[in-house]
């Protein structure tokens, strides 16, 4: 009951750091045209550890509350992340949190689904079609640009959850 606790609290500052970290600092920035799309790291990294339905649950609410804070268009971005968000919740089975292979096989898979999903709904929704080489641009640029962040930040969860569990076992070894 205590992990689960300690976990949900976790996640939870994980999504109020994100937030505040992608409104205040790096929404005005961009690399090369891109800019860093922390919330879909978020969603990658929870989908991982967490799996099918924590990540989509997860990817959902964070969509949501994304569409409520920057969205012109209600639902797009809780549309493309929900996908994203199950889609990298189902691959899960097959990846291994040791693997950092795995890891940037299934950031690049994350961002592209995630460019190509909102590329359409724009289409659809705007009825702007933009150059398809431009979005392959995109979808190069934001998955070396996700890469690094995601292994980054990855690394860093994987460290945290590791001490945090070493510590709960050594307090259950106590009683």
């Amino acid at each position: 009951m205590r992990k689960k606790i300690l976990t949900f609290l976790y996640i939870l500052f994980l999504i109020l750091i994100i937030f505040i970290v992608q409104m205040f600092i790096i929404d005005n920035k961009t690399l090369f045209g891109v800019k860093p799309n922390l919330i879909l790291i978020s969603t990658i990294i929870v989908s991982l550890w967490y799996g099918l339905y924590a990540g989509t649950f997860y990817s959902f609410i964070i969509g949501f509350v994304t569409d409520l804070l920057f969205g012109n268009t209600f639902g797009m971005f809780t549309i493309s992340y929900t996908i994203v968000g199950a889609t990298i919740g189902f691959l899960n089975n097959t990846y291994r949190k040791e693997n950092k292979i795995s890891l940037i096989y299934l950031t690049i898979i994350a961002t592209s689904l995630f460019e190509i999903i909102s590329y359409i709904e724009y289409a659809i929704v705007y009825s702007v079609f933009s150059n398809v080489f431009y979005l392959l641009i995109q979808i190069f640029l934001s998955s070396l640009l996700n890469i690094v962040i995601v292994y980054i930040i990855y690394s860093l969860i994987y460290r945290v959850a590791e001490s945090l569990d070493d510590r709960l076992k050594s307090d259950s070894n106590i009683f």
